[in-house]
């Protein structure tokens, strides 16, 4: 078995893959704290004020948050649905790497899960 070097190119694409992922939870959890903390200031306690839940989908939410120019509640979701894409984007990379590393199995497997991800993200949200 040979050791994996620095200069190793597979070596290389999974160090960019987990700072990619690092980066993208950074990333997605700064920009869900603001935008909490704009909707804490602009709007005060709003869970302390809430009495009752009404589902909506996910581009209604999107679009209302837009048009009311709720710049802090489409803040929220942009982390949100960064925070939630993550590890469909983890499983591509993976699947990507195993096409590199030339084991098609694996790499079939990781593709079948990103496209049923894909798929159950796609049939669980309301557009």
């Amino acid at each position: 078995m040979s050791e994996k070097t620095s200069s190793d190119p597979l070596h290389d694409l999974e160090l960019k893959i987990s700072l990619l992922l690092r980066g993208g939870i950074l990333f997605s959890g700064v920009m869900l704290l603001l935008g909490w903390l704009w909707v804490w200031w602009e709007k005060g306690d709003v869970i302390g004020t809430f009495t009752q839940y009404d589902p909506q989908p996910l581009m209604e939410s999107l679009h209302w948050s837009l048009v009311m120019n709720d710049r802090a509640l489409f803040l929220s979701f942009l982390g949100l649905i960064l925070l939630v894409s993550l590890p469909v984007v983890r499983v591509f990379l993976t699947a990507v790497l195993f096409v590199k590393q030339k084991d098609y199995k694996l790499a079939i497997a990781a593709f079948a899960v990103f496209f049923t991800l894909l798929g159950s993200f796609l049939l669980g949200i309301e557009l």
